[in-house]
């Protein structure tokens, strides 16, 4: 499948913006799982991660929306590119 090169700028911020979450939710959890006594300090912290998690997936379902992109051209994408986990392509 090919694709316009507005999709294509779509898919790959979509991958960016993924990735990046997926790092905030690991930062997480190495910080914090499990953790019931955090500091005032700590806690803005998480506050700030769900902050930035929220507004990438805002960003995620407004690219989704705007260019009309599905998760199968993503995965086809993805695929196509040979980036599996995380955008690999530019590096």
């Amino acid at each position: 499948m090919r694709w316009t090169d507005k999709e294509i700028r779509a898919m790959d911020m979509y991958i960016w913006l993924d990735y990046s979450i997926e790092r905030v939710w690991i930062n997480y959890m190495e910080q914090f799982q499990g953790n019931h006594d955090i500091t005032i300090k700590e806690e803005l912290s998480v506050l700030k991660m769900m902050e930035v998690v929220y507004d990438m997936e805002t960003k995620i379902i407004d690219l989704i929306d705007k260019h009309q992109i599905t998760f199968q051209m993503i995965d086809q994408y993805k695929e196509e590119y040979n980036v599996p986990n995380w955008p690999t392509r530019f590096c």
